[in-house]
């Protein structure tokens, strides 16, 4: 299944709105933290419907820990908590 078709519109806005709040404008980081987001929640959306949020928390702090060592803790809690928010479609 694409990440795409795994996640509703509106959990792009969620993503797309932290990222920008969060990441430096005009950085690769910014595309790299947002696809990031986005794989994680369509990850956790994937599977069944039991702690979706969880899993999208989980996901998305280990991509960006892992993949983006420039981004402070307190970014990658935030930037995590919006894609719980969006693997559970709550704004």
């Amino acid at each position: 299944m694409s990440t795409w078709s795994a996640m509703p519109t509106d959990c792009l806005t969620t993503l797309r709105l932290a990222v920008e709040e969060h990441v430096v404008p005009g950085t690769p980081l910014r595309t790299t933290a947002l696809s990031l987001c986005i794989e994680s929640v369509a990850f956790a959306r994937e599977a069944d419907a039991g702690h979706v949020g969880m899993r999208a928390r989980s996901a998305a702090h280990l991509l960006l820990e892992l993949t983006c060592p420039d981004l402070d803790e307190g970014t990658i809690q935030a930037l995590s908590a919006a894609c719980e928010r969006a693997a559970t479609r709550r704004p």
